[in-house]
């Protein structure tokens, strides 16, 4: 059975400190697009989890997000008989910021839940999703969500957001362990950043959003590649309202008010940058 398995985008990303576990606290807002995987699963009774994947950069065993899922909901539920045959066709680039992996594990959880017959709550799924990943919770829901904590604390924004985006991909993969790695906590607080909390009241204000939204993790991304420093610079003058880097990176995005000026900046980068059109999913 064929699932379809949706990429996000961030829309501002704060971080607002250091955990004790070695995570940090963020608040972001995540944005569902219609960009997606697509995961085809048969589940079988012989007790083997089996991947297949479509790329040589994307991992068939352990490493790969969505067998791990079905390895942590088999041992969740104790049945050493549970196996599943998966083949994982890519589309959302790897390493770009846009939880492909986290997506992908989120759907096998809830695709296995329903064709292993498990039955487990949907608050049951999100502390299994939880122990993936931080943003594997956002993915068993659809929409815009606030992402608190670790982003594993979500509280859904029932606006629906309307616009034509462009993701840029620079063909990079960047470690998120790495981007948080390299960020200084210290250089954000001198500066006065917008809660999202507060910005939702008014995000129906797209005016608002290149002045009072930020990725805290540009500035490391900036200094290892200062050459995407253009990508967002290229995407306003194109007419986006919005230009932004995608969570830890290295997919950059532009949001726009029409579908032809999403056309007009995909001219500035599909010589040089893969390039996707996409809409948010409400």
């Amino acid at each position: 059975m064929e699932f379809k398995s949706f990429a996000k985008i961030n829309i501002g990303l704060r971080i607002i400190g250091k955990r004790s576990d070695g995570f940090h606290n963020i608040e972001t807002l995540f944005q569902q697009i219609d960009v997606h995987d697509v995961l085809d699963i048969e589940p079988t009774r012989d007790g083997q989890i089996q991947l297949k994947t479509n790329r040589g950069d994307c991992p068939a065993d352990s490493s790969n997000l969505a067998y791990r899922a079905a390895e942590r909901l088999k041992s969740l539920v104790g049945d050493a008989s549970l196996g599943c045959r998966m083949s994982l066709s890519k589309n959302i680039p790897i390493g770009a910021g846009l939880g492909g992996g986290s997506s992908n594990a989120a759907v096998t959880l809830t695709a296995l839940n329903r064709l292993w017959r498990c039955a487990l709550s949907g608050q049951e799924l999100s502390a299994c999703a939880a122990g993936l990943g931080s943003d594997v919770p956002f993915f068993l829901r659809s929409g815009l969500a606030l992402g608190t904590g670790k982003g594993d604390i979500l509280t859904a924004v029932p606006e629906k957001l309307d616009f034509f985006g462009l993701l840029v991909y620079p063909h990079v993969h960047i470690s998120t362990a790495w981007v948080y790695s390299q960020f200084n906590l210290s250089l954000t607080k001198k500066k006065k950043m917008v809660k999202l909390i507060d910005f939702i009241a008014k995000i129906s204000e797209q005016h608002l959003w290149k002045k009072e939204l930020e990725n805290d993790l540009t500035e490391v991304v900036f200094a290892r590649y200062p050459e995407f420093r253009d990508i967002p610079e290229k995407l306003y003058q194109a007419g986006a309202f919005y230009a932004q880097m995608s969570g830890s990176g290295s997919a950059f995005f532009g949001l726009f008010a029409a579908h032809s000026q999403a056309e007009r900046a995909e001219q500035f980068f599909r010589s040089r940058y893969q390039t996707i059109h996409f809409k948010p999913i409400n």
